[in-house]
């Protein structure tokens, strides 16, 4: 499932709050806000990862099946892709 992507180096903020993490796009003032798991895949791809890589670390971290994993990863990067926000 797709190749190895990450989040850019540059033009990027982002803050932690209460386990959520607000990622701002300083570039186009667009920003996304996750929810927990989506905290957890925003810190994984400070490196390249698969989004194979991802489902594998949502089933190791919260213990889901690997067809929701699946599904939450690829949801996951569609909108860091619609975003603007992958490397």
């Amino acid at each position: 499932m797709g190749g190895q992507m990450k989040l850019r180096d540059h033009g990027l903020s982002w803050q932690e709050i209460d386990g959520e993490l607000v990622i701002l796009d300083l570039e186009s003032s667009k920003y996304l806000t996750t929810n927990t798991s989506g905290a957890f895949l925003a810190k994984t791809l400070t490196d390249e990862r698969s989004t194979d890589d991802l489902v594998d670390a949502l089933v190791r971290e919260y213990g889901i099946d690997r067809e929701r994993a699946t599904a939450d990863a690829g949801a996951f990067v569609e909108e860091l892709t619609r975003k603007g926000l992958l490397a």
